[in-house]
């Protein structure tokens, strides 16, 4: 066969593919709905809105975001695991939904390692242990001397049971080797007065919360990452503390349903590292109390199956 009649032959077979326009994503004028598991107003919402904005403009569409929060985040991330898996339908989810929540025994109507398709995590975070300004525990071991010393009698307050603020004190009850008693809040603005009034002998608080009180009513012991938040250079982790092993860390992240298209996912993760990298974008996330941190997919999705199996033992056994 000649090379002309190569060519022509090879030309045929590749007619059809040359004949099959090409999907554009996203479409032009077409939005992408985020899902954010969480009221509006707060923190998740602020930043949802924030990254996926920032988004937005640089893949030139609209992102809408629907707030559907309810059960610590499992509404939303049920509707987005039923979701067509076309791209245009994402979950804003947290940690909670997919290594708190099963641990709990919680019900759900999804796989948290295999129902979805994750794009980016788009923020880490901490809480903070926190005592009032007159509490006699100045750190972390002086509190721990304390709770040795009536065991069974200091407690600790939270967000509400199942929150990371929960998990976070009972990490610390366990790895200290202490029995604090565990009181859960609907929110932080009661737990945070309790702190003050020595009521409860410590509190496991976002670092908003510490950054918008200020240091003069509340006294900041430790941070729960594993190493010091950058907006509260001051604060030592439970690490630096003395509190072996001690790590923490929690995150928000951008999702897709299982099935959506790879070059999609892989879109969408541009986007949201650009995004991420901004000046801006990282300056108020660190005012809500978040460091922006983006990852591949790949790297998500180690995150979530390394933070199922170890919150999950941890929930497990306590």
């Amino acid at each position: 066969m000649t090379k002309l009649a190569l060519y022509l032959a090879a030309a045929a077979l590749l007619a059809p593919l040359a004949a099959k326009p090409q999907s554009i994503y996203p479409e032009p004028g077409r939005s992408i709905k985020v899902i954010v598991g969480f009221a509006a107003g707060g923190g998740a919402d602020a930043s949802a809105r924030l990254v996926t904005r920032k988004m937005g403009e640089l893949l030139g569409i609209n992102f809408i975001i629907d707030n559907r929060g309810g059960a610590g985040g499992l509404v939303a991330t049920s509707a987005v695991a039923d979701a067509k898996p076309d791209g245009y339908t994402l979950l804003w989810g947290s940690i909670g939904a997919f290594a708190f929540s099963p641990a709990l025994g919680a019900k759900l109507s999804y796989d948290p390692l295999t129902s979805f398709a994750p794009i980016s995590r788009t923020a880490a975070l901490c809480n903070v242990m926190v005592v009032g300004a007159d509490s006699p525990s100045r750190n972390v071991q002086q509190l721990i001397a304390r709770a040795k010393s009536n065991p069974g009698k200091l407690s600790y307050g939270s967000p509400g049971v199942g929150s990371a603020g929960h998990i976070s004190g009972q990490l610390f009850t366990e790895l200290a080797g202490i029995d604090m008693i565990h009181v859960p809040y609907k929110g932080g603005s009661q737990l945070i007065v309790d702190v003050i009034n020595g009521v409860l002998a410590a509190g496991v608080v976002t670092v908003a919360t510490v950054t918008t009180m200020g240091k003069d009513r509340i006294l900041p012991l430790a941070v729960t990452s594993s190493h010091r938040d950058p907006a509260l250079p001051d604060v030592p982790s439970f690490k630096e503390s003395g509190v072996k092993d001690y790590e923490a860390t929690f995150w928000f992240g951008l999702l897709a349903p299982k099935g959506t298209p790879r070059d999609h996912v892989n879109k969408l993760n541009a986007a949201v590292i650009t995004a991420l990298a901004d000046p801006e974008v990282i300056k108020a996330q660190l005012a809500l109390g978040f460091v922006s941190s983006a990852t591949s997919p790949e790297e998500f999705s180690r995150i979530i199956d390394s933070d199922h199996a170890k919150w999950g033992r941890i929930i497990k056994a306590n």
